[in-house]
């Protein structure tokens, strides 16, 4: 049997709606998330608070946090609250943007303040409503917690599927990925001798917003069942400190893009986007290879590639954990 983990932290969870969210995203999370330096850009309270303004008119935002008997918020977590049909669903806010969901705040991996909020998300479930939550990795303080109190209810993928580190090394991959990697270097470099092959990362706000119009593009050359994201809507908040567009090109015509969101030396790929008539050239992974060595010549540490991300599939994050209904 698991060992419980010690609850001596003082803290009750309060869920919070309406106008308190709209205070606690202003006010109080930029400071939760100053203090959480694992927190990643999903957690940011510009992604947040241009996220809350998305959601259809069927959902609505709600905060969760740990709050100490002073009334100091010490960890929270951001939820939309949605009734489809007669069924009421929780899901993290921005999902199923979101790669990496986690508690925010200088409590965030604390065992007792996760598993209280685990505690208080099986209680919502109990009540009849669906939680979701994509994102949540099955490894991390969040993930343990939820499925230790879950316990039956709970089905979670627990194999690890870590970020790119970088600088990338080729020889690290899988014999036969390896040898397709080679032979898409190769092939690119023979395209790159009779085509012009360019590549361009976003620093500035208007290369940035030029980006989102490529991927915008390349999206409704082939879109989604979910249809195109509006991210100029929720990017330009973020600003070039906070997010970047890659672009790759064949001769000016853009054949893939990619919007990552960054913190600290960290990346994390959120969409990405291929012209369909050149997807039989692998555009997406010649961006990638690209982007990676950029990223890696300008200091980043490592690349989380997200979600859309089908060159390195052992490196995607981990399916939603659920709560069973």
């Amino acid at each position: 049997m698991a060992e419980l983990p010690d609850l001596s932290v003082p803290h009750t969870v309060r869920t919070h709606l309406g106008a308190d969210v709209l205070t606690i995203l202003t006010r109080h999370w930029p400071a939760l998330y100053t203090q959480d330096l694992e927190a990643t850009p999903f957690q940011s309270p510009a992604w947040l608070t241009a996220a809350a303004r998305l959601l259809p008119t069927t959902a609505t935002p709600l905060v969760l946090t740990a709050t100490t008997a002073s009334g100091r918020i010490i960890a929270a977590l951001a939820l939309t609250r949605d009734r489809e049909h007669t069924r009421v669903q929780f899901r993290p806010l921005s999902a199923p943007h979101l790669s990496h969901l986690r508690l925010t705040g200088p409590h965030a991996d604390d065992d007792a303040v996760a598993h209280g909020f685990a505690l208080h998300m099986l209680l919502l479930h109990h009540t009849g409503a669906e939680i979701t939550l994509p994102g949540l990795r099955a490894d991390t303080t969040l993930g343990r917690a939820v499925q230790t109190v879950g316990q039956g209810s709970l089905s979670a993928d627990t194999s690890l599927r870590p970020s790119l580190v970088l600088p990338f090394r080729a020889e690290d991959l899988a014999p036969s990925r390896r040898r397709a990697h080679v032979r898409r270097c190769r092939h690119w470099a023979r395209l790159s001798a009779t085509r012009t092959v360019t590549y361009q990362r976003s620093h500035h706000q208007q290369d940035l917003r030029t980006g989102l119009e490529v991927l915008a593009a390349l999206h409704e050359l082939s879109p989604g069942p979910a249809g195109v994201v509006p991210w100029h809507r929720v990017v330009p908040a973020l600003g070039t400190a906070g997010a970047f567009t890659a672009v790759l090109r064949v001769d000016g015509t853009p054949v893939a893009a990619q919007l990552c969101l960054t913190r600290s030396r960290h990346a994390y790929s959120t969409d990405q986007a291929a012209h369909p008539a050149y997807r039989h050239l692998g555009p997406a992974n010649a961006l990638l290879r690209q982007l990676l060595d950029d990223l890696a010549h300008q200091g980043f540490h490592s690349l989380d590639p997200g979600r859309a991300s089908h060159p390195a599939r052992s490196a995607a994050p981990h399916p939603p954990i659920r709560l069973a209904a």
